[in-house]
């Protein structure tokens, strides 16, 4: 049997598990941080859809409401019309002026596409009256015809829908949507 001293052992063998140890440790944590990362991009990409989706269907809602509304009767939409209250900032053409969040813009609910916990709070909708008019011209929304072409006027009432995917207010750090349509009804 052919034995050596302890003595003349210098450790070379224990530092160089420990480099391995060392490296194989740093190797996990970047694929830890890689992985989270992912995984928090993934779920603001799933936000985002659902939010597309939510908002879609608030539209086709407010859509219903418009119709069924007219055919009622008057309908309890904010006056934006020129003659009503041009000043109001609730009325200004982009969502967000006037606070997108705000109370006063009179949210109506609609129906959650998304299971339980998913959603970032339900969807809603908004629906202004912008009066009666002749064109879409007068709104701005299309160009003025060419000169010798009949521009085909019509009178119609105008309802600007502004619908949001889920309430900012509920949950601040998620996606959030806003949709803007127009309705046009002779």
């Amino acid at each position: 049997m052919n034995t050596r001293p302890l003595t003349r052992q210098r450790g070379v063998a224990l530092f160089a598990v420990l480099v391995i140890l060392l490296l194989v440790s740093l190797l996990l944590v970047v694929s830890l941080r890689t992985s989270l990362l992912q995984e928090r991009m993934t779920s603001g990409v799933r936000d985002r859809a659902m939010a597309v989706q939510n908002a879609e269907h608030a539209l086709k809602e407010a859509e219903r409401a418009v119709v069924a509304a007219l055919a009622e009767g008057v309908p309890p939409w904010r006056d934006c019309s020129p003659q009503a209250s041009a000043a109001d900032p609730l009325c200004l053409p982009h969502p967000a002026l006037g606070g997108v969040a705000a109370p006063a813009r009179e949210w109506i609910e609609a129906a959650d596409l998304q299971p339980d916990g998913l959603g970032a709070g339900p969807p809603a909708f908004t629906v202004q009256y912008l009066g009666r008019r002749e064109t879409q011209v007068e709104m701005g929304l299309e160009d003025e015809p060419n000169y010798g072409q009949d521009p085909g006027r019509v009178e119609a009432e105008f309802y600007r829908v502004v619908a949001r995917g889920s309430d900012p207010l509920a949950a601040p750090d998620r996606s959030q949507v806003l949709l803007q349509a127009t309705i046009v009804r002779e």
